[in-house]
C-alpha cells in the first residue's frame, strides 16, 4: 500500500472551525505552499508527498533529489489514481477530509466522522489537564479550563505572567501571555473575543522556563510508542521559533544531564496516553514539556504543556537528525516572497 505525505498546517485553525467548510487565512495558505514538501524529512523512502496543483511536479522532483529524499511529488488532484494507499496529513480535520473526498479519494481512505470527532475532542487544551491529572499532578501547577470573562480576569490578577490559551490552536497562535494585568488595555478585548469564538480558556500559571522540549510518539493498534524527543526555542508568546537537530541520542542524553528523572516521568505520561487517547487515535503525537526553575532553584518538570494530535516540527527535526545525519538548527522564516525553512 502507497504512502503518501501532505502538509495541511491550518489543521488546528480548521479544528477550531468544527465544519468541513473551513477556509484558512492567506498566510496559512502561503506557508502550505511554501512548505509543502516539509513532510519529505519524516516520509520512509519510497513515498509519496501530495503537493497543490499549481506546484511544478518538476521543479519539486529536483528538490527533493538534490536533498537525497527518495520521496515522489504526486498533485493533490492525482492522489485517487494512486490506488490503494495510506494517507498521512500534518493532521486530521473535516476539512481536509472534504477537499480529498473532492479529489476524488475513496471514503475507504479517509477518517470516518467518529474517528474526526475524537481527534477534534482530544486536540481540546484540556486534555493537558487530563495528563496533569492521570500523574497525581505530581508536578508544575496544573492548567485550569475557565468559561468567563470575570473568573479569566480573576485568574490572570492572581498570576501575573500567566498564559492564557484558546483551547484549539498550535505552535504558539491563540496564546496571550499577561504580565500586566491592569495596565494591558488589549487583553479584555482579547477574553472576550476567544470565548465567543471557542467557550473556553485554558489559564497557567507562568513559570521560570529553563528548555522547551518534548516527547514525539506514535498511536498504532491502541499503544502508544515513544518515537523520540524534540529540544526546541519558543519566544515571549510561546511561538515556535527553532528546533534543535541532532540525533535523539544526543537529545535524549542532553536533557537526562538537565532533569535525571525525566524517563520514569515519561513512562508515566505514555501510560497516561495509553489510557486517554490510544483507545480513540491512531496517529502520530507530540507531547510538550517544559524545565523550568522553581520557587527554590531546583529545575523541575512540567509533563505536559500540550498534546498535539498531529505531526510536529518536533518529529520532522528528530529525522533530520536521526535518519538524515544532518545538524544545527531547523526554523521557518519568512521572506518578501514566502516562507522558507533552513538549516544553520
Amino acid at each position: 500500500m502507497k504512502k503518501i505525505y501532505l502538509f495541511n498546517p491550518e489543521h488546528d485553525l480548521a479544528l477550531a472551525h468544527g465544519a468541513h467548510n473551513y477556509t484558512a487565512p492567506p498566510f496559512a495558505r502561503q506557508l502550505r505552499h511554501d512548505l509543502r514538501l516539509l513532510p519529505a524529512w519524516v516520509a520512509p523512502a519510497g513515498s509519496y508527498i501530495a503537493i497543490p496543483d499549481d506546484c511544478s511536479v518538476d521543479e519539486d522532483r529536483r528538490w527533493l533529489q538534490d536533498h537525497h529524499l527518495d520521496i515522489t511529488p504526486v498533485p493533490i488532484s492525482q492522489i485517487a489514481d494512486l490506488g490503494d494507499c495510506r494517507i498521512h496529513p500534518w493532521g486530521w480535520d473535516a476539512t481536509l477530509r472534504h477537499q480529498l473526498q473532492q479529489a476524488g479519494v475513496s471514503p475507504d481512505y479517509l477518517p470516518s466522522d467518529e474517528q474526526l470527532d475524537w481527534i477534534r475532542r482530544l486536540s481540546h487544551r484540556r486534555t493537558s489537564i487530563a495528563v496533569h491529572q492521570a500523574l497525581g499532578n505530581a508536578f508544575s501547577p496544573c492548567p485550569v479550563e475557565l468559561s468567563t470573562v470575570n473568573e479569566v480576569t480573576a485568574f490572570m490578577r492572581q498570576h501575573p505572567g500567566c498564559y492564557l490559551k484558546m483551547p484549539w490552536s498550535g505552535s504558539g497562535k491563540g496564546i496571550y501571555r499577561v504580565i500586566d494585568p491592569t495596565g494591558d488595555n488589549h487583553v479584555p478585548r482579547w477574553i472576550a473575543g476567544a470565548l465567543n469564538r471557542q467557550g473556553s480558556l485554558l489559564c497557567e500559571v507562568g513559570l521560570d522556563k529553563v528548555q522547551d522540549f518534548a516527547i514525539e510518539c506514535k498511536c498504532r493498534d491502541g499503544h502508544t510508542m515513544l518515537m523520540g524527543y524534540s529540544v526546541f526555542d519558543s519566544d515571549f508568546h510561546s511561538q515556535y521559533g527553532a528546533g534543535r537537530v541532532a540525533p535523539i541520542e544526543e537529545l535524549h542524553e542532553m536533557l537526562l544531564g538537565l532533569y535525571p528523572d525525566l524517563d520514569p516521568v515519561t513512562g508515566q505520561v505514555l501510560m497516561a496516553i495509553d489510557d486517554l487517547i490510544a483507545p480513540h487515535y491512531d496517529g502520530y503525537l507530540g507531547i510538550d514539556m517544559m524545565l523550568y526553575r522553581d520557587d527554590k532553584g531546583n529545575i523541575a518538570l512540567n509533563p505536559c504543556v500540550e498534546v498535539n494530535l498531529r505531526m510536529t516540527m518536533g518529529m520532522v527535526t528528530a529525522a533530520m537528525g536521526s535518519r538524515h545525519n544532518l545538524r544545527g538548527n531547523f526554523s521557518v522564516t519568512a521572506g518578501k516572497s514566502g516562507y522558507f525553512m533552513k538549516i544553520t
